[in-house]
């Protein structure tokens, strides 16, 4: 008989009181039982034979051969060891004694049964056990070396028990140095480990599904799980296959609503970041730097944000879109940030992961982590590779015959003959009379043509304790211009992590710290423009490299591309960012800390007109200098609290901010040098002429979110920011945004256990509001303005208003909905979600336009009109095969998107009747409708506003007498990407693809805004056999000019205004490809190398569209400089 007992005694209740009773009776009959068991004991022997047996099988193997029974207290021999018994004929006593050697128990023999009970420990043990006893400390991580928060850590066995902290941490006093600690964390696999003083980073194994990662949020960290904001993010493994510079253009189609375009291939230039479309009303077609997220790097908000760092014009500021969303130009500011210090860079996209940022997360907000040092022995990561750059998409343009070809139609056309003399202006054709008509130069080639090499290094240094850990990067990176000349773009960056915590882990420290120098040597803007030069143009320097100003009679200034070389542009950026994060576990659950951040951006920029680049009749050296000093102080004292709750978990934030902003641009220009020799210098000029332009802004705020998560099943989050900033007058400085969010993990339920693929459900929903203040500093009060180049009146500068006084605007308002559906199949290798949002902004901030006569063009204010964006964004994560040497996962996100003005009360008789319709995207093309070429006259033709066709539309909409009518948008109406990534042995392969559709300009446009077919300008190839020759012609380009003067360019002006310069604008672009080889390990052994791998990134490898003459992502422009395609190759080895 084997008895388990739930009472606290050892034995039976009754039966001790009976023995103690028979003992009170007759000692001699009490001895006279122990001699008769004594005497039945010693004479019953007991075998036993066996490796690793638990205490119940020996148990119940002597009960067998003994017929004793056995009484155990229920959950005592949890902690009991394995047994390993070879015993043969061994009385009672020894084979109990020999099966609880080593154990915490001991026995009492009462009659016929055997009571187990729990060694008590002598006094010399007691004595012992008390220095046996240390202090132990650790930190809980994951893979990614990102710290889990709340984890669960308690003694195996024992009572004392406590959790994470904010930054992974915990700390237990008096554990007995042979103790075990039980870590436990929702979505990780339990672990257990032998305790030490110094445990260090101690990572938990994921359990296999995208839900239960850790991911960024605002002041935080959180499980996927668990979220009920739209929280996206892109990690280090996917940052680091993409041979990019700037690190936001790692973004690009991997996140569902985020809207990413690279407005050039200039090194360094800028992208512009979008999230769920346009939520702002301006004066043109082209999107805000104010309209984009909030970027936040370890904690900081970056101080230049996503605005180009340069004042100065160079080859990075030479795009002209005519529309959508890529009108950002110039250098990048995060082109001083190394994409190979990153850990990830998380999107928030609702009211529920924005609405504590208050005003400033109404865009959405951009959080950039950098990577941090992890516990362990010193390691050495080191990466090289070389990287070949060279247009993605060239535009093939006319060769020589081809060319003089279109230039004798046009003048055919215009019933003209060409002549060499000047002063005949409309016949001037000195391509077709003056120039070799048989010499080709290909513009395009000699420009655009050159492979680049380009070189990335970095290396990383990390290692220590738990109590401290460190980290310490540098890396250098060149990346060369495709363009004819030294040009290049090298960027050095320093990055260091620094962990640190108390004896007693209550106290940590994390210092990281960012510097980078950026240096951009370039040429000044327009020389892109010369691929549309004369294909026969003759040459423009003679064989000692002086350059060539006239042709027989004709000028070749404005036209030498090599006088461009000489006009350099330099800039010299210097980025400093440092964080510092303070925290005191006061209790436990109970953290109060404070994140302290200072970032400073300072750009100087030269620029420099030698008269060596100038037409010697009239050459006067000049040159433009240029320094911009941006800095951000951010201090936000926090309060966490982290409580049990009933079946749940109550976790509190409370904290402030106070956030300085500054801004100094200062830039002069030079004239009257007297030598090119001194162009570095403004002291050589003798005219000058300077400005400079001082911002503060000021932040304050208070903030507070409270999340409960119960049973794990149900969540509920409410958040709320006040928040104060200077850019608004007085009484209307302060704003309030709040949001709420609620969710249910309905795979929790038992009503779905008889679903057993469906894994994991979740219904989550957010509501609520963020703000907007994006104005100029101070633009509430009158601002006035130094007069530049005017001279001094009595010694008195003068100055005049350029602000108008307007103390009434406030706050834009952004309310946000979002509702989503998280499923995971087959134990989470299928995982679906869907999102619906809707975004309404209001109370806009605008320029809004005044007349002439008021003394201003515009007054900044609120207008009263809502932008409304609402969509569906889907993503899948699959893992379709996960074998032993064979791995194949998928990834898939897709946008779909719909902007429309919702509100505009009185918009008819406003300014901007004639560029926003109620009910239609803010992105409207109002303009003519096109009919095509007519056969007879090969002219332009449009519709009026009565269905007639002319050749000659009235301007105005229809309403006010004229024909131009809604022609359709530019929105994005879908995007997203899909991905592939296998490994097989050694092997890894990742393919990823992008893909986006829209209305967007085509090449027409471009190729009328500054020229047109026939002129004295090459043009795309695309253009032949495509324009109007002879009557009864079915062309879709009219027909061709030769000048000027061309009686068909009176068409050319409605043209440029209808919807025939816009097309389709769909495309599929294998953006990245990765193929890399782990080298094996008896191979690094021999060279002693810890791991290593080589590796080939590919970027922008090919396009799929129908979109003619010029690259998808830069549309309406053919003469930008193109984005580039990009091959590495490289090495990786850890040491």
């Amino acid at each position: 008989m084997y008895k388990f007992y739930t009472n606290n005694p050892a034995v039976p209740k009754g039966y001790a009181a009976k023995i103690l009773l028979i003992m009170r009776l007759t000692t001699v009959l009490l001895l006279f039982t122990f001699m008769q068991v004594s005497a039945a004991s010693y004479g019953q022997r007991i075998s036993l034979k066996g490796r690793d047996l638990s205490l119940e099988q020996v148990f119940n193997a002597i009960r067998q051969q003994s017929g004793y029974d056995f009484v155990v207290k229920e959950n005592l021999l949890l902690n009991a060891k394995p047994v390993s018994l070879n015993i043969h004929d061994a009385t009672i006593q020894d084979a109990l004694s020999a099966c609880l050697k080593n154990q915490p128990f001991t026995y009492v023999l009462i009659e016929k049964t055997i009571v187990i009970k729990k060694k008590e420990p002598s006094i010399l043990e007691k004595v012992s056990a008390i220095f046996a006893k240390i202090e132990v400390r650790g930190r809980i991580v994951d893979a990614n070396g990102r710290p889990l928060a709340g984890a669960n850590i308690a003694v195996v066995g024992g009572s004392k028990n406590t959790i994470t902290s904010t930054n992974g941490t915990f700390y237990l006093g008096g554990v007995n140095e042979k103790a075990e600690i039980e870590i436990s964390y929702v979505g990780y696999l339990t672990r257990r480990v032998v305790v030490r003083a110094e445990l260090g980073d101690l990572i938990l194994e994921l359990i296999e599904s995208k839900l239960n990662e850790v991911q960024v949020i605002a002041y935080g960290n959180e499980e996927k799980r668990f979220s009920v904001g739209s929280v996206a993010s892109v990690n280090a493994s996917e940052i680091e296959k993409q041979p990019v510079t700037n690190p936001l253009l790692a973004l690009q189609g991997r996140i569902a609503g985020l809207a990413v375009n690279g407005s050039n291939g200039v090194p360094g230039s800028t992208a512009l970041v979008q999230v769920r479309g346009q939520n702002t009303l301006g004066t043109t077609l082209q999107v805000k730097p104010y309209d984009q997220p909030l970027f936040i790097i370890d904690g900081v908000p970056f101080a230049q944000q996503n605005v180009n760092i340069n004042q100065l014009n160079s080859l990075a500021t030479a795009q002209s879109f005519t529309g959508g969303i890529s009108q950002a130009t110039g250098i990048s500011p995060f082109n001083s940030i190394n994409p190979n210090d990153i850990e990830s860079i998380t999107i928030l996209k609702d009211a529920a992961a924005t609405s504590i940022y208050g005003s400033q997360g109404a865009n959405g907000v951009v959080l950039i982590t950098t990577k941090r040092g992890k516990s362990g022995q010193t390691t050495l990561d080191v990466n090289l590779n070389t990287q070949f750059n060279f247009v993605a998409r060239p535009v093939e343009m006319l060769n020589t015959q081809q060319y003089l070809q279109l230039r004798r139609e046009a003048f055919a056309a215009d019933e003209l003959t060409p002549s060499g003399n000047p002063e005949d202006y409309s016949n001037y054709a000195p391509d077709l009379t003056l120039f070799d008509q048989n010499k080709y130069t290909n513009w395009q080639k000699l420009i655009r043509g050159r492979t680049t090499n380009n070189t990335d290094f970095h290396a990383t240094v990390s290692g220590g304790t738990a109590a401290s850990t460190y980290l310490v990067a540098a890396g250098y990176t060149r990346s060369n211009y495709n363009y004819p000349g030294d040009f290049s773009n090298q960027r050095f960056t320093l990055h260091s992590a620094l962990h640190s915590a108390s004896a007693n882990n209550r106290f940590t420290l994390d210092l990281v710290t960012d510097y980078g120098y950026d240096q951009n040597n370039s040429a000044a803007y327009g020389g892109n423009q010369s691929v549309v030069l004369a294909p026969n143009l003759p040459d423009l320097k003679d064989a000692s490299g002086n350059l060539i100003w006239n042709y027989k009679g004709y000028s070749l200034d404005g036209q030498n591309f090599y006088a461009g070389l000489l006009r350099r542009v330099y800039l010299q950026n210097y980025n400093f960012n440092t964080a510092l994060n303070l925290s005191y576990k006061v209790l436990t659950g109970l953290t109060i800390g404070a994140n302290i951040g200072y970032n400073r951006s300072s750009t100087e920029e030269r620029s420099e007109n030698p008269a060596s680049s100038q037409e010697p009749t009239y050459a006067e050296p000049s040159a433009a200098f240029g320094d911009n000093v941006a800095q951000t102080i951010n201090v936000e004292p926090q309060l966490n609290y982290t409580l049990p709750l009933g079946k749940g978990v109550l976790t509190a934030l409370l904290g402030a901010t106070y956030k300085k902003v500054t801004s100094d641009a200062y830039r002069v220009e030079g004239y009257g040098y007297s030598s090119d020799y001194f162009l570095r210098t403004i002291i050589g000029a003798t005219t000058t002429y300077p400005s400079q332009t001082l911002d503060m802004l000021r932040y304050n705020a208070g903030f507070a979110r409270l999340k409960y998560v119960h049973d794990e099943k149900y969540i509920v989050e409410v958040s709320g920011r006040r928040d104060g900033s200077s850019n608004f007058g007085p009484g209307r400085q302060f704003g309030n945004f709040a949001s709420v969010g609620a969710g249910w993990i309905f795979s929790e339920e038992s009503l779905f256990d008889s679903f057993p693929t469906l894994t994991y459900g979740k219904l989550s929903g957010s509501y609520g509001t963020s703000g907007g203040d994006a104005s100029r500093a101070y633009s509430y009060q009158a601002l006035y303005q130094n007069l530049s180049g005017v001279p001094a009146f009595q010694d008195i500068k003068q100055a005049y208003a350029y602000n108008l006084y307007n103390p009434d605007f406030s706050w834009a308002t952004k309310k946000a909905l979002n509702l989503s559906l998280d499923l995971g199949f087959i134990d989470n290798r299928v995982v679906l979600n869907a999102t619906y949002y809707r975004n309404r902004e209001g109370n806009q901030l605008v320029d809004m336009p005044l007349a002439a006569q008021s003394g201003f063009t515009r007054v900044f204010g609120n207008l009263d009109a809502v932008v409304q964006n609402k969509g569906w964004e889907f993503t899948a994560t699959t893992t379709n095969v996960k074998g032993r040497d064979f791995t194949w996962s998928t990834t898939f996100n897709l946008t779909l998107n719909r902007n429309k003005l919702l509100e505009f009360p009185n918009l008819e008789s406003s300014a901007y009747a004639n560029k926003y319709i109620i009910g239609q995207p803010v992105s409207t093309i109002i303009g003519y409708r096109y009919k095509g070429v007519n056969p007879t006259t090969g002219l332009y033709e449009f519709y009026d506003r009565n269905g007639e066709v002319t050749s000659s539309p009235r301007s105005g909409r229809v309403a006010n007498g004229g024909d131009e009518v809604p022609l359709g948008d530019m929105e994005v109406k879908y995007m997203g990407g899909f991905g592939n990534n296998f490994t097989y042995g050694n092997f890894g392969l990742y393919v990823f693809c992008q893909f986006s559709s829209s209305n967007a300009p085509n090449y027409l446009a471009a190729l009328y805004n500054t020229d047109f077919p026939g002129s004295i300008a090459n043009q795309p190839a695309e253009i032949l056999g495509k324009y109007w020759k002879n009557p009864n012609d079915q062309a879709t380009i009219q027909r061709l000019g030769s000048s000027f003067y061309s009686g068909s360019l009176s068409t050319i002006p409605p043209f440029t205004r209808s919807d025939g310069v816009y097309s389709d604008n769909t495309y599929l672009r294998v953006k990245t490809v990765a193929l890399s080889y782990a080298l094996p390990g008896n191979f690094l052994q021999k060279i002693h190398v810890r791991s290593g791998s080589i590796y080939m990134n590919a970027q922008n490898l090919f396009t799929i569209t129908n979109y003619k003459a010029g690259d998808p992502e830069q549309p309406g422009t053919f003469t930008a400089f193109p984005l580039q395609r990009i091959v590495a190759f490289g090495l990786n080895f850890k040491f």
